[in-house]
């Protein structure tokens, strides 16, 4: 098979699976004809924070004709995304279930406890009600407190299904396809801030086409503290809608900024070099739907040839007007905190003695430029030795804005004995939700210093302490008389422990030398046996099912052998595991046509097999020939 047909075989897959639905609702259509329709309103939880969201769906279940489907006056919430339109199917247990939704994402104006009124559809000709329900808003956030709302799933557990646009029909303009179906962009929480007020930006790449992006240029985001809330390569993509119609997004970069002067500033675009692939039907016929092109690709007459086009997309610049920190009734102690805190002060010791140290440990919390908040002054008590601060934040970086605490532990000696008093610290923020500064402190702290003990006693002071009245005089005079007998037993026992140390330091030195060396030679061991040992068979699995005729599993083991074991010998990571890539890097590695046509053609057989299950033992045990084949030249690479 050559380039062209095989790339026909990967969209024929493709195709089943995206329209593996279809394929099942006519296998258990009659079933779900006489399943019972059901209309419910689903939350997504029951509790939130006041900050929080929550997503309301009103599903309609197993109904043949929906017709006006009203959905109720959220009167105590914003609507934040909505209405979403989804539909699907599911199957348990051999028995299916088709589904409508219309979907909210809700925020909440106030606290208390709402009830969220049912919707109303007319259902097959039936007026129908889904329930009520009820969500309780407390001041308190969730662990997601003021995070962005998050495109939903259209069913619990899965991923929605975007109708990407794989074929290229007569008289369209590749360009204007490319132009409609794959752009990329930049949301911004908003265009308007206060310097030092993080603002959210979110660059994300849309697509309904069969495409490899990759970043060529980064946004360099100047002007701006930045703190990326999530890693792009661990990133699962979402589904949102566009124009009625849905996308797959993925995420390039999400990041909060916090602006470090005033001023209009640009936020740089982002760049992503494209490979855009279509299937073009050259048999002369030309159909109005790829569901249509789908069918007639099963004929033996109907032809498709591959059309590739590389496009290299950018962003729009978007500009940020950032204000000044306004100059009236500007706080002296401010030092550029912005968002909204409190500050909680305590002291490790309230009970030390003179000349000891303690901590006095000053706690910032809240939400805002948390990051670059610096550590307030404190005002000493006269007598007290003090030095500088240092820092322990702990910042969740995944909300917006930044939120958490941050802790500055100041170090102190009283050098007098008595009572002290640190008066209340003051800490000033600016609130850009009401455009003022605020002020708020801690309580002031006591502190009880005792005088400290003498801890230089000398050492006849402390025998002749601890002697009997009458018996002093004579141990005085023995200590004085034999006072160079004492000097002489402290060298000694000086001199015979400093010996002892030593002799145990070199045993210990000798003893890691032994070990170094012994760990040395297992390793050599280790590095010979492997070079001697036969590598495991990636084909064990697949030959084992094989055997028991497990036809079905034996193909997703043969298709998931291949794959892990073309990966294991390139080094790469699973983002760029494609078949047009490790076409090329093992063409650079040496490998022929003949065998990455082969290689192709099994991983296409493989996948086909998943979703057209026609098993023959001959034709197993060729592509079983074809894989091993293809397993001894990868180990010869």
């Amino acid at each position: 098979m050559d380039w062209v047909n095989s790339l026909n075989l990967m969209a024929i897959v493709s195709i089943l699976r995206s329209r593996i639905s279809v394929l099942v609702f006519l296998l258990f259509g009659f079933d779900a004809a006489f399943a019972q329709v059901k209309f419910t309103t689903v939350a997504s939880s029951k509790e939130i924070g006041r900050n929080d969201y929550v997503q309301i769906e009103f599903v309609v279940e197993n109904a043949q004709q929906i017709e006006k489907l009203t959905h109720p006056n959220f009167q105590d919430f914003h609507i934040i995304q909505g209405p979403i339109q989804s539909s699907g199917m599911s199957i348990v247990n051999g028995s299916m279930s088709q589904y409508k939704a219309l979907s909210f994402v809700l925020q909440p104006v106030k606290t208390g406890k709402f009830t969220i009124p049912g919707a109303t559809a007319m259902i097959d000709g039936k007026l129908m009600h889904s329930n009520p329900v009820k969500i309780e808003v407390t001041a308190n956030g969730s662990s997601n407190n003021n995070a962005q709302p998050i495109p939903q799933s259209v069913w619990p557990g899965e991923t929605a299904d975007v109708d990407k646009e794989y074929f290229l029909k007569k008289g369209e303009n590749i360009a204007q396809k490319i132009h409609k179906n794959l752009f990329v962009k930049v949301d911004v929480s908003k265009t308007h801030c206060y310097v030092g007020e993080p603002i959210v930006a979110t660059y994300k790449l849309y697509s309904r086409l069969q495409s490899e992006s990759r970043v060529i240029k980064h946004p360099s985001l100047n002007g701006f503290s930045v703190y990326d809330m999530i890693d792009p390569n661990n990133d699962m993509p979402s589904v949102e809608t566009v124009n009625g119609k849905p996308f797959t997004v993925h995420v390039i970069r999400k990041a909060q900024l916090i602006p470090l002067q005033a001023g209009v500033v640009d936020l740089d675009p982002v760049e992503i070099e494209n490979t855009v692939h279509f299937l073009k039907n050259v048999s002369g016929q030309n159909k109005s739907s790829s569901r249509d092109i789908f069918d007639n690709l099963l004929d033996e007459d109907v032809r498709a040839v591959p059309v590739e086009q590389d496009i290299t997309l950018e962003s729009k610049p978007v500009s940020i007007s950032v204000k000044d920190l306004p100059q009236e009734n500007k706080p002296a102690d401010f030092n550029g905190a912005v968002g909204h805190f409190t500050v909680h002060a305590a002291v490790e010791n309230k009970n030390i003695s003179s000349k000891d140290a303690d901590i006095l440990k000053l706690t910032i919390k809240g939400n805002g430029n948390l990051p670059i908040v610096n550590a307030p002054s404190i005002q000493w008590p006269d007598g007290v030795e003090n030095y500088e601060p240092t820092t322990k934040e702990n910042i969740d970086k995944t909300v917006a804005p930044l939120g958490g605490s941050k802790t500055f532990e100041y170090s102190f000696i009283p050098q007098q004995a008595g009572d002290y008093v640190i008066p209340p610290v003051q800490f000033a923020y600016f609130d850009p939700v009401s455009s003022s500064y605020k002020t708020t402190s801690t309580e002031e702290l006591k502190l009880s210093v005792k005088a400290s003990k003498n801890k230089k006693a000398n050492l006849s002071a402390v025998v002749m302490a601890s002697s009997p009245d009458e018996g002093s005089n004579s141990i005085r005079d023995f200590l004085q008389d034999h006072l160079e007998w004492f000097f002489a037993v402290i060298i000694l026992s000086g001199l015979a422990i400093y010996l002892l140390v030593q002799n145990r330091r070199l045993k210990k030195a000798h003893e890691a030398e032994q070990l170094a060396a012994a760990k040395a030679k297992e390793a050599a061991m280790a590095e010979i046996a492997m070079a001697l040992a036969i590598p495991p068979d990636p084909l064990l699995k697949a030959k084992q099912l094989f055997e028991k005729g497990d036809y079905r599993s034996f193909y997703t083991e043969l298709n998931r052998a291949l794959w892990n074991a073309v990966a294991d010998k390139l080094k790469l990571p699973a983002s760029e595991l494609n078949k047009h890539n490790i076409v090329m890097q093992l063409h650079s590695r040496g490998w022929d046509n003949k065998s990455t046509t082969l290689l192709e053609n099994t991983l296409n057989e493989c996948e086909m097999k998943l979703y057209t299950p026609d098993y023959s033992e001959s034709g197993i045990q060729r592509i079983m020939q074809s894989a091993e084949e293809i397993v001894s030249v990868l180990n010869a690479v």
